[in-house]
């Protein structure tokens, strides 16, 4: 097994988040991903990868599962967090993204789940990602003003997408400009 595959990615990640709030079985799982005015704002999941991910999990123990019997239904597993997919679950929520091309993903999805964490790790997350985005932002303006043509036009394009997200995290942490 090759070590990116053996690292969580995006989803599982999720997934540890929605399993943090409380344990549930796959189906319940994606409907809490899949809800119109929570993550599925800006990232859709189809079951299949749902399924890999919590198999994935499990391998990792990261979750466990027991097997529900529904006298109505058919037998389900629960998932729960296990203290390391905690852990593991904290540390990515709370790190900022490396790249503006992972914002609208990534950080998105972290803020969803920061807003049940805890306002101290939500502050201190919009803070680092601040001065992430201000190195961004002064590298790029860099590149746009030693490049010409379309390259020039190509980072200034780039410079506004992180301006936007600058000025959106400063809103969020109450700052203007």
């Amino acid at each position: 097994m090759s070590p990116r595959s053996a690292l969580p990615l995006r989803h599982e990640f999720v997934v540890l988040g929605l399993i943090h709030r409380h344990p549930a079985h796959g189906y319940e799982l994606m409907q809490q991903w899949n809800e119109d005015n929570g993550i599925a704002l800006v990232w859709r999941l189809k079951p299949g990868l749902l399924y890999a991910a919590l198999e994935k999990l499990e391998r990792m123990d990261f979750v466990c599962s027991r097997l529900i019997s529904g006298s109505d239904a058919p037998d389900r597993k629960e998932y729960s967090i296990k203290p390391a997919g905690e852990a593991a679950f904290l540390d990515w929520v709370k790190t900022p993204v490396s790249s503006a091309r992972d914002f609208r993903q990534d950080f998105l999805v972290k803020w969803y789940f920061l807003q049940d964490v805890n306002s101290p790790l939500a502050s201190e997350l919009i803070t680092r990602q601040v001065v992430i985005c201000r190195k961004w932002l002064e590298s790029l303006c860099t590149q746009r003003d030693s490049s010409y043509g379309y390259q020039s036009s190509i980072f200034q394009y780039r410079i506004y997408q992180v301006q936007g997200i600058l000025k959106w995290l400063l809103e969020l942490s109450g700052e203007s400009h």
